[in-house]
């Protein structure tokens, strides 16, 4: 009888590397830099937190000397208000008593907790963006695309938006001895609200990288929009851009060729530092970059 792989393999032991994560976008909305108006209002009643906005300034007028100062100019104090509804988004999944035996305890119930922490964190971005593209005023300053071969793209300002949360992410896990199985269940209870449509815009770009032809300008125009409206910044002076990666191609490109026709080659550094120059500069934002936005359906 001669000695093969499948009696030599019983000598050895499986050998099993470590778990390879999943990687996706890292949350977004939920961050008080993107979004100042942020209320946490767990352990409260109601489920709709209704948020109080100032109404527009009058400006002063010339008043003749004994003339009503009134009739010239009034200005009251006529507040509006945005609603932030509280909606549950939940993801779950079921694991049997084997599947924790076998795969170990320890790294199942963690790879359970990371893929359900991170479905609500990608639920929750999802909404927001949703929120925006149906909030956001009605010019689209980017290709005017209507289907779903454009992706919806954001320049705003942080108070643009209102987020509300009434459960922080939350995730469970019950066993069920009738059928041997552990239940993992995840939930959260979150929304938003657009606060001041004027304070965002939308640019839309076609989704295949390398199609785009909405760029730089197609975002200045965009800011130029909200300086237009008074929109506040961030603290370092410029608004919030968020771009899918074919629009990151589109503007990356026109850089590129900027610095080609004008100046030539540059070294790494060189490049890297123009890059981050004129996008700050030039186009008033700080990118981010998601795959979680809206297309333009």
């Amino acid at each position: 009888m001669a000695t093969t792989k499948t009696t030599v393999q019983e000598l050895y032991a499986d050998i099993v590397a470590d778990l390879q994560p999943y990687y996706d976008d890292a949350v977004l909305l939920p961050n008080p830099q993107l979004i100042t108006a942020q209320f946490l209002v767990s352990g409260t009643a109601g489920n709709v937190v209704r948020i109080p906005l100032t109404n527009s300034y009058t400006n002063g007028a010339t008043v003749g000397e004994g003339n009503s100062i009134v009739a010239a100019a009034a200005s009251d104090f006529n507040p509006l208000d945005a609603s932030i509804t509280m909606i549950k988004r939940g993801v779950g999944s079921d694991v049997t008593a084997e599947a924790l035996e076998d795969g170990g305890l320890a790294v199942v119930r963690q790879a359970m907790l990371t893929r359900l922490s991170r479905g609500l964190a990608q639920a929750t971005d999802v909404a927001g963006f949703a929120a925006m593209k149906s909030g956001f005023g009605a010019t689209d300053f980017g290709e005017g695309g209507t289907n779903a071969d454009f992706t919806t793209n954001f320049v705003f300002s942080p108070e643009a938006m209102g987020y509300g949360a009434k459960r922080e992410p939350n995730v469970t896990m019950f066993y069920d001895n009738d059928l041997d199985t552990h239940q993992f269940r995840a939930t959260v209870r979150n929304g938003f609200a657009t606060l001041r449509s004027g304070f965002g815009a939308r640019v839309t770009a076609h989704a295949t990288v390398g199609t785009a032809t909405a760029n730089l300008t197609n975002i200045a125009k965009a800011v130029a929009s909200l300086r237009g409206q008074n929109a506040p910044t961030m603290m370092n002076g410029l608004y919030i851009a968020i771009v899918d990666p074919s629009l990151e191609y589109s503007i990356a490109s026109q850089l590129n060729s900027v610095t080609q026709a004008a100046i030539g080659d540059l070294s790494m550094i060189g490049n890297r530092a123009l890059l981050t120059g004129i996008i700050g500069q030039a186009a008033g934002c700080e990118f981010y970059r998601s795959n979680n936005l809206p297309n333009a359906a």
